[in-house]
Order: C-alpha cells, then sequence, then structure tokens
C-alpha cells in the first residue's frame, strides 16, 4: 500500500478526496441512483448518473451545496483502517460487486479506507484529510452529466475558468461506445473475460477498434489532398505517436498515398546549448529544445522537392548531425510530422494552416477501478513508459519515475494547452493492455529500493497492478502499438 507520509501531498491527493466527498454527497442526497466518476475531463473528473435522467441543475446546486457543508463543518474525514469484513458487509449490502473484487485482491485482514461520517470506501490512492485544502472546487453541467473541477496546485489554488474541449469529448464518448462493444466497463469484467479465457477475443476486437478508426482518420486526412501535404503526428509521453505514425502512412497507403516521415526528436538542439531548468536537468519537453527553424526549412525544401540530409539526434552523445542519407518528398506523396509540438501554432503561422492538418494521438483510458473510482490515463502512460525504458532504454523504474513530473509539467505547458487545435484525434488505449504490462511493470517496479525518493509512488502503481489479471504477450500481433513498449514489434523504431 502506500506509505502514509505519501498521502497528502501527492499531486492527486486533493483530487481523489473531492472525488469521494462528491460520491459521500450522492448517497446522502440521491441514495436511489447510480453514480459514476469518470475520465479526466477539462481540469476534472466526467460523473454522471449512468442510464438515468439527466443531471439538473437544480440536482448540481444540491450537490454543490452539500460538499461545501461537508468542508466548512465539524465532520472530519478520516484515513483509516478497517477489518475487511466491515468493508464487505457494506459492499454486499449495497450490491457492489465493482467494489468487491478489487476489495478481495487488495488482500489482508485489515484494509486502508476512508471514512466521513457513515460514507466508508477502501483506499488505494493518494488523499489528504484537511478539509481546508477542498473549499475551492466547481461542479459544472456537461452533456447528460457533470464536471468535478479541481484547484490549480498553485496560489491562489482556485478553480480555472471553464474551457470547453469538445473535440476531446468526442473521443471520449468513442470509448465509451467501444466500452459497450466490449462489455467490459471496469476492471471487474475485465479480470472476469481474461479469467474465462476470452483474452484472445479481446484481443482482437480492441485491436480491430484501433485499424477501423485509423483507416477512417486516413480517409479524413485524404478529403483534405493535396492542398494539405503536411501531417503533424502529437501527443503526450507514451501515447503511441511513433507507431501511430506507422500504422496512418500504411492507411494512407491503401488509399493511394504515399508517405515520408519526419521525426521531430531528430531536430533536438545540442544538449550544450539546450537552456536547463533552475534544478539544472534539461527539458526535452521544451519548444526551445527543438531547432524550429531548422525543421520549417526541411519542411519547406521537401514541398519544393528538394531534397535534404536525413538528420539525427543521439541521445547518449547529446548531438544531432546530417547524416549522408537524402530525403525526398515524391510529388502528391504525404509528408508526416512526428513529435511532441506538433500542435504547437508556430507551424500554421510559418507553413500556412492551409497547407497542414494535425493529429492528436492520447491513451484515455477505456476502464474504471470500480464506480467510484478511475484509472488514471497518465498512470497507464507511466506504466507503459516504465516497460519501454526498462526493455529499450537501459533505464531503471527509479530513473523513469524521477523524471515523471518533469514530463507532466511539458505536457501541460506544450501539448494539452493545444490539443482542441488538432484536426483529427486518436485515442491509443487498448482495453486489455494493462494485462498484457502487468508482469514487466511490476517486476521493475519491484526493483526500486525502498530507500529511494519514488518508492512510495512504486508502491502505489503496484497496488493499482495487483487489481489487474495478467495475460500472456504472444497474442498479441506484431502491428500494434503495445508492440511499441513490449517489443516484438514488425516496425522499426
Amino acid at each position: 500500500m502506500i506509505p502514509p507520509d505519501h498521502q497528502s501531498h501527492h499531486p492527486s491527493a486533493v483530487h481523489a478526496s473531492l472525488g469521494f466527498l462528491l460520491a459521500a454527497a450522492v448517497e446522502a442526497l440521491f441514495p436511489e441512483r447510480d453514480f459514476y466518476i469518470e475520465h479526466s475531463f477539462i481540469g476534472g473528473y466526467y460523473c454522471h448518473f449512468g442510464a438515468d435522467k439527466p443531471v439538473t441543475a437544480g440536482e448540481l446546486q444540491r450537490l454543490t451545496g452539500q460538499i461545501s457543508a461537508y468542508v466548512a463543518g465539524d465532520t472530519p474525514l478520516e484515513l483509516i483502517e478497517l477489518d475487511r469484513f466491515t468493508l464487505q458487509k457494506r459492499f454486499e449490502e449495497q450490491h457492489r460487486g465493482d467494489k468487491l473484487e478489487i476489495l478481495q485482491r487488495l488482500g489482508g485482514t485489515v484494509v486502508p479506507a476512508t471514512r466521513f461520517g457513515h460514507y466508508l470506501d477502501y483506499r488505494f490512492e493518494p488523499m489528504t484529510a484537511d478539509l481546508s485544502r477542498l473549499q475551492n472546487f466547481s461542479l459544472d453541467l456537461y452533456d447528460r452529466g457533470f464536471v468535478l473541477r479541481f484547484p490549480s496546485p498553485l496560489p491562489p489554488y482556485e478553480v480555472p475558468p471553464f474551457t470547453d474541449s469538445p473535440k476531446l469529448y468526442q473521443v471520449i464518448q468513442q470509448r465509451e461506445r467501444w466500452g459497450r462493444v466490449l462489455h467490459v466497463k471496469n476492471l471487474g469484467q475485465l479480470n472476469d473475460r481474461l479469467q474465462a479465457g476470452q483474452s484472445q477475443e479481446l484481443i482482437w476486437v480492441a485491436e480491430a477498434l484501433h485499424e477501423k478508426t485509423l483507416a477512417r482518420i486516413a480517409d479524413d486526412i485524404c478529403e483534405h489532398l493535396p492542398s494539405k501535404r503536411v501531417v503533424f503526428v502529437s501527443g503526450p509521453s507514451s501515447s503511441g505517436k511513433t507507431t501511430t505514425t506507422k500504422r496512418l502512412a500504411i492507411q494512407l497507403k491503401v488509399n493511394g498515398y504515399s508517405t515520408l516521415a519526419l521525426s521531430m526528436d531528430h531536430y533536438f538542439v545540442d544538449q550544450t546549448v539546450m537552456p536547463p531548468e533552475p534544478d539544472g536537468t534539461l527539458d526535452f519537453e521544451a519548444l526551445s529544445a527543438v531547432d524550429i527553424p531548422g525543421l520549417i526549412s526541411a519542411i519547406q525544401a521537401l514541398l519544393k522537392g528538394e531534397s535534404i540530409p536525413r538528420r539525427q539526434f543521439s541521445f547518449r552523445r547529446g548531438q544531432g548531425r546530417d547524416t549522408d542519407e537524402r530525403l525526398r518528398l515524391q510529388p502528391g506523396a504525404v509528408l508526416i510530422v512526428e513529435g511532441i509540438h506538433g500542435l504547437n501554432p508556430i507551424f500554421p503561422r510559418e507553413l500556412g494552416a492551409e497547407s497542414i492538418q494535425r493529429l492528436y494521438v492520447s491513451a484515455i483510458t477505456q476502464l474504471n477501478v470500480d464506480n467510484q473510482h478511475r484509472i488514471s490515463s497518465s498512470d497507464s502512460r507511466l506504466i507503459r513508459r516504465l516497460v519501454r525504458d526498462a526493455q529499450f532504454r537501459g533505464y531503471s523504474a527509479e530513473e523513469t519515475l524521477l523524471r515523471w513530473p518533469a514530463v507532466r509539467r511539458g505536457e501541460e505547458r506544450h501539448i494539452f494547452a493545444y490539443q482542441e487545435q488538432a484536426d483529427h484525434m486518436f485515442n491509443s488505449a487498448l482495453v486489455y493492455e494493462l494485462g498484457a504490462l502487468r508482469g514487466r511493470a511490476v517486476k521493475v517496479l519491484k526493483a526500486v529500493p525502498s530507500t529511494s525518493e519514488t518508492y512510495a509512488e512504486a508502491r502505489r502503481l503496484l497496488t493499482f497492478l495487483s487489481f489487474v489479471t495478467g495475460i500472456d504477450e504472444d497474442p498479441i500481433p506484431r502491428t500494434s502499438i503495445l508492440r511499441e513498449f513490449l517489443g516484438g514489434s514488425a516496425f522499426e523504431y
């Protein structure tokens, strides 16, 4: 479990505690209604009442008042330990099969729990018992549900203004449809299917959904050809951008278009001139870390039909160089440029919005742990990265975990701020991926020493992975995005 001193200081502790108080308020005000805390969305969690009627403004006002009363009142939010039987009896009385399986997997006769008055739940993620930190929040109607929005982690800790993300929401809705097609909404349902020997079918259908979606995106891209011949592929760390680029190239070829791919990673400036962070580390997520003028010049030359040298950056030496290999974009061919800054407004400004298209790739998790505990898409990407770094880059889990907060800050500044600028979006998450990654991830996380400052985070992820049934890697197709992290891919990286 998570060591106690790690609880309240974790970045997500305020989020988890506000979600807990929201669930307590729903039980108090609307005990007859199903309640779901879903995916991360516009600075908070999207929530709804299932297949019931849409949430009304009046209901949301009552919930807001109830949570505000909780925060201002005398009832403490307690992080405690309870005997398993107490929680099991409660969940059985409430017919909460989604929670009973997770409770069983937590192990032991005593389990961590959270209590607020009469409301109880198990605890496996960081939380804070300091109600003063939960004063700022917002409940905003959205579609058939609402968004529980959180305060900024920086002073003055206020909830930012509401900024809609309709394109991202469409992708999230697609995720919901996929969950219904696969009959898997939470980890309990996933584990049931895996334990019943249905992993092969689950893999086939999940991969087919990916392929069908990429084919549709390729069709959409082709509708804007030949004028918009440059396609930028962007997304956060470990979203599967590289494999998506390669599979998109295949789908474009099916439609009669050849492609040429460039990677922004090969246009990093030399580390000797890369501006350091205040702590002396190098921020590879910053726009200034990329030779933007050189990259734009290369793209413009290719569009004119000129040849350019293939650029190659060595992370070992911290330097880039032009190789002897020459690249040329064939007439009518599509240029695909992959990199985290592909959505940055500098590219339409310098190249002309009429010449480019932008594809945003993210890994928006399709599963919940249970109805009130979501699976963080950030955690899913982190698990992918832990496995990939150990497999291909020689990094320990400790090194990856130490670097992850800086990566996340870079994503917030340089990627998520521009995601609605994308012309196309692709969700690279696979419903079965945690089962496939589990074995390798557990192995590298267990190697984190107890003396490490990342030990608590490693234990948190190990607890989460204990809820998942592992599966064999062999049936995973060689063209799957997961092969970018597991190895055995048909593509060269």
